[in-house]
């Protein structure tokens, strides 16, 4: 009988876009958040209705279960996930200040606890009270130093400001200083246009994500803290493949560019990008705009693409070099990961 061999060895992959929902979180934050508003939504049949709940709760549970998260991760070929709040179930904006902190900083030690028990697997980033820059500052603060999470993850809106409001600059100041990663991923639109057919989910992410770009470099964010370390979910929504009617307005109206000293596709590429767009031609423009160095892969685990690393990998558009990139080297940069895990080898029978 011929003995049992290990497989190929695949390279090191690292996801920076996986979610998790702390369960005692949730209870507090699900009657604020979009996926409430879905099971409750009266154009719903009763079979509809059930269908919705069954999968938000299997959602849930799949974002609280680390055991099956690992067996997820290694039949897919991820080496380590970066965790962060799902801010569509979990977002904390809608509390007052201190309530808000308070349910942070229990997610931010959930969070932290499950990176210390699997070191080797995980990386973490915490959540902060944006609404309150003050409060935010000092909880990122105790992120990156007393839990050593690697950032933070902010939605793309805050209440009702953009995140480059002039209000939130004690935040980003802190943000810079620390050399903290920020991950920008949108807590949902609730704007009642998208809340048919969960056009809140297809198109109001995107959505966000455009709006946050434009607001970091149309209110001067990114003039004022240049080494700001921040990453976008889902490839920038819509900006990096609409820039050239952002450029023409830059041209021709002088009054859209008056805290800007750079063309908009320059702050584009002072930004990274998570690779999930589901779709190679998107990634390719992608890759385009703002260069492969400033991709990085994401799956949106778990209800994103379920084979990330395959997307990468099998996109005849990208060299060696810059597969290897997408696949990991600018996450290990930009998140400080040790670079020397370099190899993972995939469960026996691994389909992928």
């Amino acid at each position: 009988m011929t003995p049992a061999t290990d497989p190929a060895p695949r390279p090191f992959a690292i996801d920076v876009h996986a979610h998790v929902i702390v369960p005692s979180v949730y209870a507090v934050t699900k009657p604020h958040s979009l996926f409430a508003r879905a099971e409750s939504d009266p154009s719903l049949g009763p079979e509809q209705k059930a269908a919705v709940v069954a999968r938000n709760d299997d959602v849930a549970r799949r974002m609280a279960d680390v055991t099956e998260r690992l067996a997820v991760m290694d039949r897919t070929g991820i080496a380590v996930q970066v965790l962060s709040a799902s801010l569509v179930h979990q977002c904390s904006y809608f509390a007052d200040p201190d309530e808000s902190l308070a349910i942070e900083r229990r997610n931010n030690d959930a969070i932290a606890a499950i990176v210390r028990a699997a070191p080797t697997r995980f990386a973490g980033l915490g959540g902060v009270p944006l609404h309150a820059p003050d409060l935010a500052a000092a909880e990122l603060e105790r992120c990156v130093g007393a839990l050593g999470l690697k950032g933070v993850q902010i939605s793309s809106r805050v209440r009702d400001r953009e995140i480059g409001d002039p209000s939130l600059r004690p935040f980003w100041a802190r943000a810079e200083a620390l050399g903290a990663v920020v991950y920008v991923h949108p807590a949902g639109n609730p704007d009642a246009r998208l809340s048919p057919y969960m056009m809140w989910n297809s198109l109001g992410q995107s959505i966000e994500e455009t709006f946050a770009i434009a607001s970091l470099f149309y209110e001067g964010v990114l003039d004022a803290f240049p080494n700001l370390r921040i990453c976008i979910s889902h490839g920038g929504g819509y900006m990096p493949f609409y820039t050239g009617r952002v450029e023409r307005n830059y041209v021709e109206k002088p009054a859209t560019r008056k805290n800007m000293t750079k063309r908009p596709a320059d702050y584009l590429r002072m930004l990274h990008y998570d690779s999930c767009v589901y779709d190679p031609r998107a990634l390719r423009i992608l890759v385009e705009t703002v260069g492969a160095e400033r991709v990085l892969l994401g799956s949106d685990y778990p209800v994103g693409d379920p084979r990330p690393t395959t997307f990468v990998t099998d996109a005849d558009f990208l060299d060696a070099t810059q597969k290897a990139a997408i696949l990991a080297g600018n996450a290990a940069r930009l998140y400080g990961i040790d670079p020397a895990l370099r190899s993972f080898a995939p469960a026996q029978g691994d389909p992928s």
